[in-house]
C-alpha cells in the first residue's frame, strides 16, 4: 500500500511539473551587453537572465549570469574552436524552417550603436542597411508595438577606421510548448537521418560482391 502511494505521489508530482512547464514561457533577458573597440581599457559588466513565467506573468524560476560567472563557465568548459566546415555540412536550410516554429517574441529592445569603416560610403550603407534589417525583424517578432519599449539608434563614425560601439538591452520570450515541439522535431529528424545512412550503407555492401 505504501509503495502504491509513493508511486502515485511521484506520478502526480511529475504530472504537475509537466503541466507547469508546458504552461510556462521561457524568457531571455540581455542586460547592458556592451561591445566596443573604442575603449579597450574599460571593463563593462553585463548580465544574462534566464527565467520561467507561468502563463507569461508569474515568475517561478530564474537564473542570473553576470559577466564574471560567464567568464568562469567559459574557462571551465574549455570551449574548442568552432569548425566552420563541419557546421556547413551539418547545417541545412530546412533547419531554419524548423526554428521558425519557435515563434519568438521580442518584448523589449533597446540598441545604441556607433559603427565606422574605412570607407565613408560603406559606413553609410552599413548604417542604413542595419537600420532596415532591425525594423524588419521587429515588425515580425513584436506582438504589441510601444515606442518606449522598442528603441534603436545607429550612428555612423566617419574617421576612416574600423570602429564600433554597441550597447544592447533585449528581452526575448519563447513558449515552452514551442521549444518542446522543435526539440521533438530535431530528435525525430536525427533518428531518420541515422536510419537513412544505415540503409544506404547496407545497399552499398549488398552490391560489393557483384
Amino acid at each position: 500500500m505504501i509503495l502504491v502511494l509513493i508511486l502515485l505521489a511521484i506520478f502526480i508530482s511529475f504530472l504537475l511539473i509537466s503541466c507547469l512547464i508546458l504552461a510556462s514561457t521561457f524568457q531571455i533577458q540581455l542586460k547592458d551587453i556592451f561591445l566596443s573597440n573604442l575603449e579597450t581599457k574599460k571593463r563593462h559588466s553585463y548580465e544574462i537572465r534566464l527565467s520561467f513565467h507561468l502563463f507569461g506573468k508569474v515568475k517561478w524560476l530564474q537564473l542570473k549570469l553576470n559577466s564574471q560567472r560567464i567568464h568562469k563557465l567559459y574557462r571551465k568548459m574549455h570551449l574548442e574552436r568552432i569548425d566552420i566546415k563541419k557546421l556547413e555540412q551539418d547545417f541545412r536550410w530546412d533547419d531554419l524552417k524548423i526554428l521558425s516554429k519557435l515563434h519568438p517574441i521580442i518584448s523589449y529592445f533597446n540598441l545604441q550603436a556607433k559603427i565606422g569603416l574605412q570607407s565613408p560610403i560603406t559606413t553609410a550603407f552599413l548604417v542604413a542597411s542595419s537600420s532596415s534589417i532591425i525594423s524588419i525583424i521587429l515588425s515580425h517578432f513584436v506582438k504589441k508595438w510601444n515606442s518606449q519599449d522598442y528603441q534603436y539608434r545607429i550612428e555612423p563614425i566617419f574617421l576612416s577606421k574600423n570602429l564600433y560601439q554597441i550597447q544592447w538591452n533585449c528581452i526575448i520570450e519563447l513558449k515552452m510548448v514551442h521549444i518542446i515541439n522543435v526539440l521533438y522535431i530535431f530528435v525525430k529528424k536525427g533518428k531518420s537521418d541515422k536510419n537513412e545512412s544505415r540503409t544506404s550503407n547496407r545497399k552499398s555492401y549488398g552490391y560489393s560482391y557483384e
